[in-house]
């Protein structure tokens, strides 16, 4: 169950009762302190329905010193790291116990999965227990704190799609320091890089103020980025959110209106807080074939209503 030669796995198999009484931390979710505010400022957030993101199955929760126990408060603090990082959420205790029952009917047929996991054992995953998204969770002791690794895993294609690295900060120890290490370690999850571009265009759109930008799918956007128009100086004089994008390029709104005149050609934008895949805005694409399937049902049941009407009429 647990390996204490260098390093303590907690994995998740042997440990189904232990993820099950921390699942019920997964309702708590409401964001109130966004991951772009400045230290020592909150957001409060309206009350309304509880925000979700991609839920992410923790497989494994690592001490590299092969303290089990460290391991195992380990694996109580991920979900609720997990919960507080915008764009994921651990298993939630509805979903849990259809999880645990697959996870267990899989061992009883001779599962084969063990850590350290590979791609493939994160495929078998994914197809067992449906989920997306795996976790792992590695922590180390540093001095009087700690340090933590995060790593998520697509269980599709069974490849490694996002890395944080956290640590406590100093003057914390013990369990204090273990729960900053990991909450800033998953939180990094959630980071996306700053991406340059620049102006392209600026197109008419039903009067809205709007600019086409070099920024699309290829370059790592996503629809409901936030982007910034960048002055001479190189700081911001006008924002707005990337939308309708395609592969080479994107367009985005331009606010404020008294901004857009001195918007041009070439000018350097950035984006910034890309959101993550389940939350972004849909790409042209995705949109397009959105808009042709629902006009091939549409028509589809004109045809069928018409010949019904037609064969009843005869």
């Amino acid at each position: 169950m647990l390996h204490t030669t260098r390093r303590s796995a907690l994995r998740l198999l042997p440990l189904l009762p232990v993820l099950l009484a921390v699942s019920t931390h997964a309702h708590a979710q409401t964001v109130v302190a966004p991951p772009a505010a400045a230290e020592g400022t909150v957001a409060v957030v309206p009350a309304g329905p509880t925000r979700s993101g991609n839920p992410v199955l923790i497989v494994a929760v690592v001490d590299t010193s092969g303290n089990a126990e460290t391991a195992k408060k380990a694996l109580n603090l991920a979900p609720q790291a997990l919960a507080q990082t915008p764009g994921y959420s651990p298993v939630s205790a509805s979903e849990y116990p259809a999880v645990s029952a697959a996870l267990t009917k899989a061992a009883t047929k001779g599962a084969d999965w063990s850590y350290p996991l590979t791609s493939t054992d994160y495929i078998k995953l994914g197809k067992v227990t449906k989920m997306t998204r795996a976790m792992t969770l590695s922590v180390s002791p540093v001095g009087d704190g700690y340090s933590a690794i995060a790593e998520l895993y697509d269980t599709k294609m069974g490849v490694l799609t996002g890395y944080g690295r956290g640590s406590s900060a100093a003057g914390q120890t013990g369990d204090e320091a273990l729960t900053s290490a990991i909450a800033d370690a998953v939180r990094a999850l959630g980071q996306t890089a700053t991406i340059p571009g620049i102006v392209l265009a600026k197109p008419a759109v039903g009067g809205t103020y709007v600019a086409r930008l070099s920024l699309g799918t290829l370059t790592g956007a996503r629809g409901g980025a936030r982007i910034e128009y960048l002055g001479d100086n190189g700081e911001p004089i006008a924002f707005g959110t990337l939308f309708d994008i395609a592969a080479g390029e994107g367009l985005a709104t331009v606010a404020p209106e008294t901004a857009y005149p001195g918007i041009y050609v070439n000018q350097r934008v950035r984006l910034i807080n890309n959101p993550v895949e389940k939350r972004a805005l849909p790409t042209a694409q995705q949109a397009a074939n959105k808009e042709f399937n629902k006009f091939e049902t549409n028509f589809a049941i004109t045809v069928a209503v018409g010949t019904a009407v037609y064969l009843i009429a005869k």
